[in-house]
């Protein structure tokens, strides 16, 4: 992989200096009031003093409009995102470019700062150090349009341009946010991608004094590109691309071995650059772009449901049935928005990275991205109108079950195919005292505008989320023995913030509620 030192240089800021002091060259005393050839020379010092401080005014006005481009350049963005902050976060492009901002830029900023005059705002600058995104958030974030990119499909240029599923989208990613791209793809070893993206990072590029400032260079871009192509065997165009960056940064002497090198390794290679045809769509891909086939069935229906409650022959509620085995159903209408914001907000607080349980203990994985908190049934008064509603719905017992769960899903977040209950072998202490989770209920609390859907890939079912409705299913069989068809997965979402809401049922206090088949 390119060595990263050679892509971020230190920025060199030139500071003149004003010397005010004459040295004597003899001990001869100086009376510039009684010789007018004194008063000459004197003259003469001070023209060259006022030459030197109007050359280093005409320094700090130069360091004066750049940083007045910056601002001007960051106050557009900036501008935009806070006219209406939920929409402009909720598409993940610009969520990304701030990231990536924040990250990336404000570290050479800093340094272009650098001087007493600026010692104020450097302070505050220093101070909110530590508190930027880490390179591990700008891994996340780029791992995240590439899942966007990889799950439903999308060609680079369209997602470069803001443009999902067909529909422009008021963002775009800068020049050096495709350069970001294109260093997480060739990390991946994506070197078709990683190509895709340093081009597209040359055709947005624009000489300015903000790339300049973040050393944003166009020739480090060739180099980038360079190396990408020579991986995907594309030694021509990669000797092209080298001898561009040559021509840009022409100090630099590595850049032509480097060209020698792949010229070398192209005499020597006589095959032809590597070919990615464009794969199938995955089961569950197909359920995220909507593309199941419905399946009519007599035996599906909508109906309002008065039965697995006695308060519901008073307040039924609005079910659709899905599937019958497993069984799978959709509350319509079932949470209120006051009952929504009531929860987002004692959820915020206390959100952290969500976990999975492996090898008995809870771990974060990157295959679930989201964040979550848990709440007691009896926390608040909506804690406990949510988790009554929740027996009205199944009519199960919830003694025993887990703790209702809230959850936000971020930039591209998601949870892969899984299964909600428990392999018993691995997990015998926590299905001792209450049993398996025999069933799920999973409240929407947001519309998602596109992504975000819940697949169920073996009986090829998809849920897309609307506000205020519950999706409800088995986990096991008549036999309280998992369902291998439960598998689903949460897909990514690509413009929007999805929060849900869950509580796992668990199956030993339904012991007179849902008895469980013989053989």
């Amino acid at each position: 992989m390119p060595n990263n030192q050679y892509f971020h240089k230190i920025l060199v800021i030139f500071i003149l200096f004003l010397n005010s002091v004459v040295s004597a060259h003899n001990v001869q005393e100086k009376s510039f009031a009684t010789s007018v050839a004194g008063l000459e020379q004197l003259l003469l010092t001070e023209n060259i003093l006022i030459e030197n401080v109007d050359k280093y005014a005409d320094k700090l006005q130069e360091k004066v409009n750049t940083l007045k481009n910056l601002v001007n350049h960051l106050k557009i963005e900036n501008g935009k995102a806070l006219q209406d902050s939920k929409k402009y976060l909720h598409i993940p492009l610009n969520a990304f470019s701030l990231i990536r901002r924040m990250h990336n830029d404000w570290n050479p900023i800093e340094m272009f700062m650098v001087r007493p005059v600026g010692e104020n705002h450097l302070n505050m600058i220093r101070k909110h150090l530590p508190e930027m995104p880490t390179s591990k958030d700008i891994t996340e974030a780029s791992e995240a349009i590439y899942r966007l990119q990889d799950t439903y499909g999308m060609e680079t240029d369209d997602v470069a341009r803001g443009i999902f599923n067909g529909k422009q989208y008021d963002a775009k990613l800068s020049s050096v946010d495709c350069v970001f791209m294109g260093m997480h793809m060739y990390g991946k070893k994506l070197f078709h991608l990683a190509v895709e993206w340093f081009n597209r990072a040359i055709e947005t590029y624009e000489s300015s004094d903000y790339n300049n400032v973040i050393n944003h260079i166009l020739g480090d871009i060739y180099y980038l590109f360079g190396e990408a192509l020579a991986q995907e065997y594309r030694f021509n165009d990669a000797i092209v691309a080298m001898e561009k960056a040559r021509e840009l940064l022409p100090q630099d002497a590595r850049l032509l071995h480097r060209k020698n090198d792949i010229e070398m390794r192209a005499k020597m290679y006589d095959g032809s650059p590597v070919k990615h045809p464009k794969r199938e769509p995955t089961d569950n891909e197909r359920g995220c772009s909507g593309q199941y086939v419905n399946k009519p069935s007599f035996r599906l229906y909508c109906v309002y449901n008065t039965t697995t409650s006695a308060f519901l022959r008073l307040a039924p509620l609005k079910m659709e049935i899905l599937h019958l085995d497993p069984y799978l159903v959709v509350f319509h209408d079932v949470i209120s928005d006051a009952e929504i914001q009531e929860l987002k907000t004692l959820a915020k607080p206390y959100l952290n990275r969500s976990t999975v349980y492996k090898d008995g203990k809870a771990v974060a994985i990157d295959r679930r991205t989201s964040k979550y908190a848990w709440f007691g049934d009896n926390f608040s008064n909506v804690t406990r109108r949510i988790n009554q509603r929740i027996r009205d719905m199944t009519g199960f017992d919830i003694e025993g079950s887990e703790m209702l769960q809230v959850m936000n899903y971020g930039v591209g977040g998601h949870y892969d195919a899984h299964y909600d209950f428990f392999n018993a072998s691995d997990t015998e202490d926590v299905v001792r005292e209450t049993g398996d989770r025999i069933a799920t209920v999973l409240f929407y609390m947001t519309d998602v505008e596109q992504g975000g859907a819940t697949v169920f890939p073996k009986i090829e079912t998809a849920v897309f989320p609307r506000k205020g409705s519950a999706v409800m299913w088995y986990n096991l069989n008549n036999k309280v023995v998992g369902d291998d068809l439960t598998l689903h997965a949460a897909c990514p979402v690509i413009v929007g913030s999805k929060w849900i809401c869950n509580k796992w049922i668990r199956s030993k206090a339904q012991i007179f509620r849902k008895p469980c088949y013989k053989e």
